[in-house]
């Protein structure tokens, strides 16, 4: 049997299939049987729902990280993306690194965020659990375990939040800071500090008119412990934000140890080390030119009785 001969029994075999308008009949027919309407809505629901909950969520994700590749980041990468509509979110081997050339890698990260409520409302609230965050650049490092509860409220996503809350709590957590350039009044000598090492952070914070007021971060450590209080001004490019914070510090904490003497005018009569951080997060500043030391009492006149002059004995 030759190829067209072929071609003419399949074209007789679909030929009454291809006759719409006995199909059309046919389906009239159909849908006067009963409860065939509600079988055939049922049949549309059950298929968006399974296209909803089968779409290749991760790829979108992966789309989406990579478009912050335009904007802050010169590189993204993520080796695996374990997503659900109504489960936890898991996000593992996160490697960062922005324009500036440091680099931020993540060994795992679960989000319980409402994915559903995210298309609808465009709120973001839920929990947040961070493993082996590290953040590393020519002068400074960073490494924590994370976890909290957040709530933003956006409007547009491309806008900043409207609103929100942070309650987050950072354990194991170890800092190096970059050399602290002392001014030229008080020696002008660099202060390295060593690894510092704290066992827990704890951070309260809220979003209004476009500032991040942090109504408290509580260090506990045996090398630093104290508070950080202020606003950060939010900018569509966050690592560009504004900071006005103040960091209040026991001055007994042993990383300041070797240099108590060049601190002492920021030392409160407390024995709190008060700091002002101005800048940016890109490049925070410790603005030395201000402190809420007590200044030193002035000295007291000196009467008449105490000069130095009637206290000579009279020549014999």
């Amino acid at each position: 049997m030759d190829i067209a001969g072929i071609k003419n029994i399949i074209k007789e075999y679909l030929k009454p299939y291809l006759n719409f308008s006995l199909l059309w009949s046919k389906v009239k027919e159909a849908l006067k049987l009963p409860y065939a309407k509600t079988y055939i809505a049922l049949a549309f629901v059950l298929t968006a729902i399974f296209w909803v909950f089968t779409f290749p969520y991760d790829m979108l994700i992966r789309k989406e990280l990579k478009n912050l590749e335009k904007g802050v980041v010169r590189n993204i990468y993520i080796s695996g993306i374990d997503f659900s509509l109504i489960d936890i979110i898991s996000l593992n081997n996160i490697y960062v690194i922005l324009k500036n050339g440091n680099e931020i890698t993540i060994r795992n990260a679960d989000i319980d965020i409402s994915f559903l409520r995210l298309l609808i409302s465009k709120d973001v609230k839920g929990t947040v659990q961070i493993g082996g965050f590290k953040y590393h650049s020519d002068t400074s490092q960073v490494s924590l375990n994370l976890n909290g509860n957040i709530s933003l409220d956006f409007k547009s996503f491309s806008d900043l939040p409207k609103g929100g809350t942070f309650n987050i709590i950072a354990d194991n957590a170890v800092l190096k800071i970059g050399e602290i350039n002392l001014p030229g009044g008080m020696g002008g000598l660099p202060i390295k500090l060593p690894f510092i090492k704290i066992s827990s952070i704890k951070m309260e914070a809220d979003i209004t008119n476009q500032k991040l007021n942090i109504k408290n971060i509580r260090i506990f450590g045996k090398d630093l412990n104290g508070e950080i209080t202020g606003t950060i001004g939010l900018t569509k490019s966050f690592i560009n934000s504004t900071l006005d914070l103040k960091l209040t510090m026991n001055a007994d904490s042993p990383v300041f140890e070797s240099y108590r003497d060049f601190l002492l005018r920021f030392i409160n009569n407390r024995n709190q080390l008060v700091l002002p951080i101005r800048g940016t997060l890109l490049m925070p500043q410790i603005d030395f030119s201000q402190s809420e030391t007590a200044p030193a009492p002035a000295p007291e006149a000196e009467t008449e009785t105490d000069h130095p002059m009637d206290k000579i004995l009279p020549v014999q």
